[in-house]
């Protein structure tokens, strides 16, 4: 039997993962207490001598600490089990050093190093920082260790395939056979001695997106340990690094379903060790009903397609990140087979038919969750690489009731959606859904004025029985999100960010939880829509991917795509009765793009206003806790009665 990682399991407990959903509404792990937070406001110091706002700290009643901050494109969470205080200063420290480490390795910033680097392939060394070194470094040990399942150099693969944009063509085998000239991580030339790294092939570019978030989670960990912090869970998107034990029980975590989204397929405890899970659950396009994932092998440039999902177990964060993408790019036999060969580095991999397999050694380090009622009450706190994948926190109470008072005639049109079979997910199950009825239209800041005004008296009147204490409907949109170095340029007078940019009578209401949502809906006289409900309202009968239909079209959603030439006028969100060829065959418009809405399951559907194609598709979703919201979070009501006039709709597909 392989060694163990006895030195850094303490008490001989294990983990699992939450499976990898990289895309579209990203978030982070969660610590959820019962009682309601309080908060502390903090600001850190930019890197360029001003004051950047952060998220405030959140504490819940058990003194876990908890923020998050989006870096690199996704969700970052800080749970911390420490002094508030102490928690507060190691969490804004390690905020700062990331996004130190994200100007430096970010590809999407035109002067980070990995930038300069692919800008002068087949040209002249460049002069890189510590971090991109180290990081190059390790990528060509783990190209080597892995034979090349694992390789930073597929960016001019990659960028072949319309991930970022599903509306452009599937690459040609001959484009593929170019870009794979360029694939080769031993090639990247480093000198130590001169801090430089070099692409001796024009066109040849380095994609750090397989290993960036775990070195993340890896550096979050050293400076938390620098600051004091021994008992803290630390998600990076997709990677988890589990600090100690906590003081009141373990940390859990769970191994999503890969094709079902809201039940996970595992759930263990442990601490001091890092998991990494690989997948095509969300990232991926599909063309005439072939889905093609967004993980590539660097060997024939097409995705890898024998597994759902790998997860791996490993001590460092970083590595533990690179071997899932690996072992998932091997297949099951194969990938299984290295692992095994490997000391310290447990898996469980899911192979395309759903099924399981572990490692030798798998079941002494994964410990299940604690099942009775009486071990989760001293087990409170979940941590999630994938937290949009959480089973609900918040009561279903009541969810479907509605109030008893007549639909508010001013609350919005209500369509009618006939009972019957319908396609539904990627996948296209047949599903069965009574008659309802829905909103054509997101429900508009005028219409939540309405609600506000009249509820002045009775706030909670309408309120979710297990809404937190002395909660303010009042919508929060306005913060920053912006980096100080981009609201120096030109381009900041462009996409102004403030109250005014989403207060116009005519716009959907964002910037509203699902506390918000769901008691509008009650005071409407109606309720919040199921998420097959939703589904069904979007894309019809016929299984179409968005709800005008199986082609892409930029003039039928607003999804944010000035930089692709979309020039609708809205930046952000558009009016909510507007982009009528993109409604769906009911008259619902604005199911793809403009912002996300809240479903009856604390669902997110229908994208945002920055998301691409893929992520607005009619069967997209997240799942988000209740106290969520943001500029693009809105929602619209349903109802089952069909007590009251509504619109004519239509029913061909």
């Amino acid at each position: 039997m392989k060694q163990r990682l006895a030195t850094i399991l303490v008490f001989a407990v294990g983990i699992v993962a939450a499976f990898l959903w990289r895309t579209t509404f990203s978030t982070a792990p969660a610590a959820s207490d019962q009682a309601p937070e309080r908060e502390i406001e903090a600001q850190m110091t930019s890197g360029r001598g001003g004051r950047l706002a952060v998220p405030p700290i959140s504490i819940g009643a058990s003194g876990i600490v908890r923020r998050e901050v989006v870096l690199m494109g996704t969700a970052f969470v800080f749970v911390v089990d420490a002094e508030p205080q102490k928690a507060t200063r190691a969490i804004e420290a390690t905020t700062k050093r990331l996004n130190d480490l994200e100007r430096e390795i970010s590809s999407w910033m035109p002067d980070s190093d990995i930038a300069r680097l692919n800008a002068l392939a087949g040209i002249e060394p460049v002069a890189i920082g510590a971090d991109t070194m180290e990081l190059l470094r390790i990528s060509k040990q783990l190209h080597d260790e892995t034979g090349g399942a694992f390789d930073v150099t597929i960016g001019s693969v990659w960028d072949l395939w319309p991930f970022r944009d599903s509306g452009l063509p599937l690459p040609t085998q001959e484009q593929l056979a170019e870009g794979l000239k360029l694939v080769d991580a031993s090639k990247i030339e480093l000198d130590d001695t001169m801090q430089t790294a070099y692409l001796p092939l024009a066109g040849m570019k380095v994609n750090l997106g397989a290993i960036g978030k775990g070195y993340a989670a890896t550096i979050a960990v050293k400076i938390m340990s620098e600051h004091g912090i021994e008992r803290a869970a630390i998600s990076t998107g997709g990677d988890v690094y589990l600090l100690g034990r906590k003081t009141m029980g373990p940390w859990i975590v769970g191994i999503e379903n890969p094709r079902d989204p809201v039940r996970y397929f595992e759930q263990f405890v442990g601490g001091d060790i890092a998991v990494a899970t690989s997948g095509d659950t969300k990232r991926f396009i599909v063309r005439e009903g072939k889905r093609y994932g967004h993980i590539l092998d660097p060997k024939t440039g097409m995705p890898a397609v024998d597994c759902l999902s790998v997860t791996i177990v490993t001590s460092d964060a970083a590595v533990a990140d690179a071997y899932a993408t690996a072992v998932f790019v091997m297949g099951p036999e194969r990938g299984m087979s290295w692992v095994e060969s490997h000391e310290q580095v447990e898996a469980l991999i899911i192979d395309a038919k759903g099924n399981p397999t572990r490692s030798s050694d798998w079941s002494t380090i994964a410990n299940p969750a604690p099942r009775s009622s009486r071990d989760r009450a001293a087990v409170q706190e979940h941590i999630d690489a994938k937290p949009r994948l959480r089973t609900r926190s918040t009561s279903a109470w009541a969810l479907e009731e509605m109030a008893d008072r007549a639909i508010d005639a001013e609350s919005g049109e209500l369509v009618d959606i006939k009972a019957g079979p319908f396609l539904s997910g990627d996948e296209k199950v047949k599903r069965e859904l009574a008659f309802f009825r829905m909103d054509r239209m997101e429900v508009t800041n005028k219409e939540y004025q309405r609600f506000l005004e009249a509820n002045r008296d009775e706030s909670h009147k309408f309120c979710h029985p297990d809404e937190p204490a002395n909660k303010d409907h009042t919508p929060r949109y306005s913060r920053e999100f912006r980096s100080p170095l981009f609201l120096s340029t030109p381009a900041a007078q462009v996409a102004p960010f403030n109250d005014e940019t989403f207060r116009q009578p005519d716009h959907p209401v964002v910037g509203v939880d699902w506390w918000d949502a769901y008691a509008f809906a009650r005071w409407a006289g109606k309720r919040l829509p199921t998420q097959l409900e939703w589904e069904k309202a979007a894309r019809g009968t016929d299984g179409r991917i968005w709800p005008w239909g199986n082609d892409w079209s930029r003039k039928k959603s607003n999804v944010g795509g000035e930089k692709w030439e979309e020039r609708d006028g809205h930046t952000y969100s558009a009016p909510a009765d507007s982009f009528h060829e993109g409604a769906s065959v009911y008259g619902c418009v604005n199911m793809a793009g403009n912002i996300a809405e809240w479903t009856q399951e604390g669902m997110l559907m229908g994208g945002s206003s920055n998301s691409n194609p893929s992520q607005v598709r009619c069967c997209a979703s997240d799942l988000r806790e209740p106290e969520y919201r943001s500029f693009q979070t809105g929602f619209r009501c349903a109802t089952s009665s069909s007590d009251e006039p509504s619109l004519a709709s239509g029913d061909s597909e």
